[in-house]
């Protein structure tokens, strides 16, 4: 299977079918080697978060504040990543995120913040 183009990429175990997340070389369930790229869904919910705040190289600019934060796939695995906006807090319901096709930065992939869509 190729992975759709602008689509979050992780890593399947040929071996038992477990989803990994992006560059893991291992699986995690039966240490198999054989892994192949797949597409994502791309949504999932924020596990954990911290606002980073880092001065520009070289500028006496404020400095820039990014958020990032652990996401749990709704396919499964837990990648690092970066979040656009501003996460909610205290909302009783987990943050939804969906991946922003070629969107990364820094090397990890860039999700965006979802209206929770309730039952």
């Amino acid at each position: 299977m190729n992975p759709r183009e602008g689509s979050l990429v992780i890593q399947r175990c040929r071996a038992c079918g477990t989803l990994l997340a992006p560059l893991i070389a291992t699986c995690s369930a039966c240490h198999g080697v054989d892994l192949e790229s797949v597409s994502s869904s791309g949504i999932g919910s924020i596990v954990s978060s911290k606002v980073m705040h880092r001065e520009r190289y070289g500028t006496q600019d404020d400095p820039v504040s990014r958020t990032i934060a652990i996401v749990a796939l709704d396919d499964g695995p837990w990648v690092y990543s970066w979040i656009a906006g501003n996460v909610p807090t205290h909302s009783g319901q987990p943050a939804r995120v969906e991946f922003k096709p070629s969107a990364m930065v820094e090397r990890l992939p860039l999700f965006s913040v979802q209206t929770y869509q309730g039952p």
